[in-house]
């Protein structure tokens, strides 16, 4: 990461001391089947050859290592790394500034770490940079974290809470309802697709959230970011990729939780 600075999208220390602590809840789970299983099946179908470098941005404690033969994992937090479970090949690296040359790796995925990073769309561009002509990206963070994970207010009793997030609380049934949900998501994701019918390369638009850096309260707790996969699709699309998952601007419209898959031209 970068050197500590005013900028809250780059908290620096307090970043880098919380993913520095011996607590493995920050670092990841140590089984991942159904996605080791989906991420092999994307491989297969994809054609990555057993011979290609497959790279895992945010590998954790290694839970996928198993996936390819020329797995590579990279992680930023060392206590991760340590606790690998497996000897495969593994670097610590920010995943914003990836240490590959350009045009160097065949394939990269990714599961449920974009969002514990500051800036995503230095990722996206990083991911645009290292792939090879033809290869292949597996992008399944966790899209649409909720604001309110930072604070744990699901787990939390109403009265160890302020009078504000009590209500805040009470709201979380409503707004989390896919039908709330998609009432807001709806016209944003209309939105971009008017912008992105007049041409040009769009940005990856997300919304910023508050990480909570100090514990871990809950599920993604300490996420910097909350992503629409509509967005990043586009992002791809607009760009002239191939969008193997979404091919379509319905397949577009209705994408929810699973991962955006894109192959470069």
């Amino acid at each position: 990461m970068a050197s500590p600075s005013k900028d809250p999208a780059r908290p620096g220390a307090a970043y880098r001391d919380f993913y520095a602590a011996d607590d493995l809840d920050r670092h990841g789970r140590q089984e991942m089947p159904e996605q080791l299983a989906e991420t092999k099946a994307w491989l297969e179908r994809l054609g990555v050859p057993a011979s290609a470098r497959v790279v895992e941005l945010g590998a954790g404690r290694g839970p996928l290592a198993g996936v390819h033969p020329g797995y590579v994992g990279l992680e930023y937090s060392l206590p991760s790394l340590r606790a690998f479970s497996t000897g495969a090949v593994r670097l610590q690296a920010d995943m914003q500034v990836l240490p590959f040359r350009s045009g160097s790796i065949d394939c990269l995925f990714s599961w449920a770490a974009l969002e514990h990073v500051p800036r995503p769309e230095e990722v996206l561009a990083e991911v645009l940079r290292v792939l090879k002509p033809g290869g292949v990206a597996i992008l399944a963070p966790a899209w649409n974290c909720r604001p309110w994970a930072a604070k744990g207010l699901p787990i939390k009793s109403y009265a160890e809470l302020s009078w504000a997030d009590r209500a805040r609380k009470a709201s979380i049934p409503l707004r989390d309802h896919l039908l709330w949900r998609a009432a807001w998501a709806a016209p944003l994701r209309l939105w971009r697709e008017w912008k992105a019918s007049a041409g040009g390369p769009l940005p990856f638009d997300y919304q910023r959230l508050e990480p909570n850096l100090t514990e871990y309260v809950y599920t993604d707790c300490d996420a910097f970011t909350s992503m629409d996969p509509h967005a990043a699709i586009l992002f791809f699309e607009t760009r002239g990729w191939d969008v193997v998952s979404h091919p379509d601007r319905r397949a577009r419209l209705l994408s929810r939780h699973e991962p955006v898959v894109v192959r470069k031209p």
